[in-house]
């Protein structure tokens, strides 16, 4: 395995770009509209993804690279720089410092949510997050309360 090679890159979805898109799908015919929907909802998808401030990665077209939803981006294979939750289930990103604040992309963390769970009775996401530095770890909070955890440990261990 390899060491991370980090970068960047603008991940950042804008409400213009979502609706160009819509209107694209609007537009097309036949398959091409399915395709044009398909563009659509990735977007769609990516952007309610960061707004919830859900760290999770997904690999490039080229299965080159792991992109996370904040934009930070690292080789397949790449060496985990943090260690110590095998009882998570973590993507290689999660396992990777630097990732940003979601949603604005700002200063880099150490603590984030790294997973939801949708609770049907609540009708409500509940999250999961994480301090890469102490090992800490919340699941199944409100957001509210999955916020304050990541907020918390970003300045007491970042």
């Amino acid at each position: 395995m390899s060491t991370a090679k980090k970068k960047y890159v603008d991940v950042s979805i804008s409400q213009e770009l979502l609706t160009r898109l819509h209107n694209e799908m609007d537009a097309a015919v036949g398959m091409a509209r399915y395709g044009r929907f398909k563009a659509w909802l990735r977007n769609a998808n990516l952007d309610s993804w960061q707004r919830q401030k859900w760290h999770w990665a997904y690999v490039d077209h080229a299965g080159k690279e792991w992109h996370c939803t904040c934009g930070l981006v690292i080789p397949n294979g790449a060496a985990p720089e943090v260690s110590g939750f095998a009882e998570l289930d973590l993507d290689a990103a999660h396992l990777t410092m630097g990732h940003r604040l979601l949603p604005e992309f700002g200063e880099v963390v150490v603590a984030f949510i790294f997973d939801y769970t949708w609770i049907e009775e609540l009708r409500v996401y509940y999250y999961d997050a994480l301090c890469q530095v102490c090992g800490a770890y919340v699941l199944k909070r409100p957001g509210k309360e999955a916020d304050a955890f990541a907020d918390a440990h970003n300045k007491s261990c970042g």
